[in-house]
């Protein structure tokens, strides 16, 4: 944004961090999940484990230690 709402300069001095996301435009999604239904993109090859609700509790506190390729999914949430 050319003119942000915020006082940049403070945002400088202070070397706050601004963390998010710029996501996809909403009139894409269509051809994004197209292209998942068609093949050409394989979310599922991100995928390195799955694990259950109660798994995650385990899991969780190990989560910013990146020895592997892929994320892990919770996928399970009736036990």
């Amino acid at each position: 944004e050319a003119d942000p709402p915020l006082p940049m300069g403070l945002v400088i001095s202070r070397e706050l961090e601004i963390l998010g996301s710029h996501g996809m435009q909403a009139h894409e999604y269509g051809r994004l999940l197209n292209m998942i239904h068609v093949r050409t993109l394989q979310p599922r090859k991100l995928i390195r484990q799955t694990v259950s609700l109660s798994e995650a509790a385990d899991f969780l506190p190990r989560m910013n230690q990146f020895h592997h390729v892929g994320v892990t999914i919770i996928d399970q949430f009736n036990e």
